[in-house]
């Protein structure tokens, strides 16, 4: 059993022990297929561990400007969003960490989703109605919400849309939505990666290792090998367990 927030336990009952064997596969074969299947669960599996066991308080997007990056390139976007946020970091004194998501348009072009938190609301500028924006963006704010932009991304990077984490599991769940088998080919391509964590996340504690009393009772996930369920209270994960 494992502790993402005091709000979000999680509960993985091994049904048999897996016989792992390193296989050459070629492109476009079963086993290849299931490697991508594999490898995409663990990202998601690692993305939620990260946004449930830290607390980010911003949902951002972050868009390139044509004029100032080359939207296509998305290693020399990240390295330089990177080094962006640690001189942000000496410059400020703020400890801003971040979990992002690369999406990409069918035109070829990236954008990110993700999360960040250290930065305070002080630095950001709150849109408003009056302001050139996106439809979407201007529908949030008719709403009621209150969306913001990061100046200093905006110059140097190209347009921000950022606001206020409200509920971080679905914030958690809803991130998830990008990462997909279309998105794995693409940063596969270019030897990238499907998410971009800060050093020194917190990540999942380990509360309880034994055996199990009683199966998962409708569990979240299940397979041949593991049954997985998500409990919001320890004492309702603990009582599977043999004491």
């Amino acid at each position: 059993m494992k502790k993402f927030n005091s709000n979000n336990y999680k509960l993985t009952e091994f049904r048999c022990f897996r016989n792992f064997e390193r296989k050459h596969t070629k492109k476009g074969t079963a086993g290849n297929v299931e490697k991508l299947s594999n490898s995409l669960s663990r990202s998601k599996a690692k993305v939620k561990e990260y946004a449930l066991s830290n607390p980010f308080e911003l949902f951002v997007t972050f868009t390139l400007d044509p004029k100032k990056y080359d939207r296509t390139d998305l290693p020399k976007y990240i390295k330089h969003l990177s080094q962006f946020i640690r001189d942000f970091r000496k410059k400020t004194n703020c400890d801003v960490k971040y979990l992002f998501v690369p999406e990409r348009h069918q035109d070829g072009c990236w954008h990110i989703h993700g999360f960040l938190m250290g930065l305070p609301l002080e630095r950001l500028r709150e849109f408003k109605l009056n302001d050139y924006l996106p439809i979407k963006i201007l529908e949030r704010l008719k709403s009621g919400a209150k969306v913001y932009t990061w100046q200093e991304y905006e110059d140097k990077f190209g347009f921000a849309s950022i606001e206020v984490i409200k509920n971080q599991e679905a914030s958690s769940n809803y991130i998830l939505k990008y990462i997909t088998k279309d998105a794995l080919r693409s940063v596969k391509e270019l030897n990238a990666h499907l998410y971009y964590a800060s050093q020194g996340l917190k990540k999942a504690e380990l509360i309880k290792d034994g055996i199990l009393s009683s199966p998962i009772n409708n569990p979240a996930f299940e397979n041949e090998y593991v049954r997985v369920g998500w409990f919001n209270a320890p004492t309702e994960a603990l009582n599977h367990f043999i004491s």
